[in-house]
């Protein structure tokens, strides 16, 4: 934990400002990320934060098939996303620039994912398909929607910071832009904070879970929250055991199977029994506060037996952590 603690104070104290400001030249309502700071003198010219969404980062080199440029392969994160795009100061280079913004990287024990340097390992019109790929089409200026047409040499490097409160995920594609007179350098810069997006937003009443039911002898739930690796129910359940309570008075003879889901981080032994248990306990409240007939409840805990998405980011991890109803 101390470890971790360390190298999210280092990345604070080598990369950025304590807090996000703008500069005088920046576009309207456009900040620097609170944790990584720009190279010096650089103006921002193209912005954009979304409280959750996803960013697909190039994860290698273009390549050349049947005399066509195939665009890199990309890998897809999910949490807090901020986009930047930065011109550099005159006369400096986009080796210099991408540098420097490697070399922090890596002494504030960010993990290098992959990274490339120039056409030969980027491979053929990289700047320009990455871009594409990732979606960075900010257009708060001209300068931000033109982004970089004109690179020349690109480099790229994306990295990871693992924290205990979420990863954070940094690409970085600096490159010379060729046309530019006097000689500057561009810089695109991808931050993903890893989090779970905010829960408790929705609620799925007792109509659509009969609706459900009655359609495919099941319901899926994701209004059933419980602390990481614990089975106690949170308050914020309270919404969605309600419409769950509400459909079995509706329906007197109902039975259901309470299954418990979980993805697939720690063993499968562990997950089963976690499983088991949260589904025990939204049984067992709905007896006991809710006075459902316990012989109309059957608990099951499945663990990560049945994932519904990818495990392989957060997104889909979230989409696995779930309750089902099964109709007896």
């Amino acid at each position: 934990m101390r470890l971790h603690v360390t190298m999210y104070v280092s990345l604070c104290l080598l990369l950025g400002a304590l807090a996000a400001q703008a500069q005088e030249g920046d576009c309207e309502g456009c900040r620097d990320h609170a944790l990584l700071s720009r190279y010096p003198g650089s103006m921002l010219v193209g912005y954009d934060q979304k409280a959750f969404d996803e960013q697909r980062y190039a994860a290698g080199p273009t390549t050349v098939k049947d005399g066509d440029k195939v665009a890199p392969k990309t890998t897809a994160m999910s949490g807090k996303r901020t986009q930047l795009f930065y011109w550099t100061p005159e006369g400096r280079s986009g080796l210099e620039v991408f540098e420097n913004y490697k070399q922090a990287l890596a002494k504030a024990g960010m993990t290098t994912i992959w990274s490339c340097s120039g056409d030969q390992t980027c491979g053929p019109n990289f700047a320009n398909l990455a871009i594409e790929q990732m979606h960075l089409d900010l257009s708060n200026t001209t300068e931000g929607r033109m982004g970089m047409s004109d690179a020349d040499q690109p480099r790229y490097v994306l990295a990871k910071l693992a924290r205990p409160q979420g990863d954070v995920y940094v690409a970085v594609l600096a490159a010379d832009l060729e046309f530019h007179n006097p000689k500057r350098a561009g810089a695109f810069v991808a931050i993903v904070e890893a989090k779970p997006m905010d829960s408790g937003m929705i609620t799925v009443d007792a109509n659509a879970l009969d609706q459900s039911l009655t359609a495919t002898g099941k319901a899926v739930i994701y209004g059933i929250y419980f602390d990481v690796d614990k089975a106690d129910i949170k308050p914020e359940s309270k919404a969605q055991l309600d419409e769950i309570a509400k459909l079995m008075t509706q329906h007197p003879d109902v039975k259901l199977t309470v299954t418990g889901h979980t993805d697939n981080q720690g063993t499968a032994d562990h997950n089963q029994k976690l499983s088991q248990r949260r589904a025990d306990a939204i049984v067992a409240a709905l007896v006991q506060t809710y006075g459902m007939a316990a012989g109309r409840l059957t608990a099951q805990g499945m663990g990560s037996s049945a994932p519904v998405a990818s495990n392989a980011t957060e997104e889909g991890r979230g989409k696995n952590r779930r309750v089902e109803l099964v109709k007896q």
